[in-house]
């Protein structure tokens, strides 16, 4: 799938070299549940999500590589990935969320491949409400979730350990009605 600037593909083995490139900095995985990961952590971390799709049941997932295309046509950078999981089919729940590379940051990247996951959580897949779920002191990500029109449901305070510690969950959430509104 394309949009104006990017490609988002299924990730595959070739990817892996990009993908360590995020997956080894600290500034990138902060916020979230893993540590840094070694050029091996990185490569087991991959075949995971490489099993991640289909969305056809509850649980199924599906990751996106963000691919900034080679201007010459040659293959291009994989400088993040967007993940869509299916939360409850029956009541159209969908959760998405986004690791990018700092060297983009500020660029629009996030936004415009996040837009297109709208697209198919709500057209394709018929979701009723997608949501986000980020450590709230993860401002990128919030100030992603609030262009993409989500709005904070709940701050659930100290709910669960995070890399050793008690850690807060910040819920961001988009129903159908309000994106076909924008």
């Amino acid at each position: 799938m394309r949009t104006e600037r990017l490609l988002l593909r299924p990730l595959n083995t070739g990817d892996l070299d990009d993908v360590h490139e995020y997956q080894k900095r600290k500034d990138v995985v902060r916020y979230l549940y893993w540590e840094v990961h070694d050029h091996e952590e990185s490569a087991k971390h991959l075949k995971k999500r490489l099993a991640m799709n289909q969305l056809s049941e509850d649980g199924d997932g599906l990751v996106y590589a963000v691919e900034l295309p080679d201007p010459e046509g040659g293959h291009g950078r994989v400088v993040g990935d967007m993940s869509i999981f299916l939360k409850s089919k029956e009541h159209g729940q969908v959760e998405i969320g986004w690791v990018f590379h700092p060297a983009v940051h500020g660029r629009g990247y996030a936004t415009e491949a996040a837009e297109r996951v709208l697209d198919i959580c709500f057209g394709t897949l018929g979701a009723h409400r997608v949501f986000a779920q980020l450590d709230p002191r993860n401002e990128a990500s919030a100030r992603l979730c609030e262009r993409l029109g989500m709005r904070q449901e709940a701050l659930l305070r100290q709910n669960e350990i995070f890399k050793g510690e008690w850690g807060d969950t910040a819920i961001y959430g988009l129903l159908d009605s309000e994106y076909r509104a924008r």
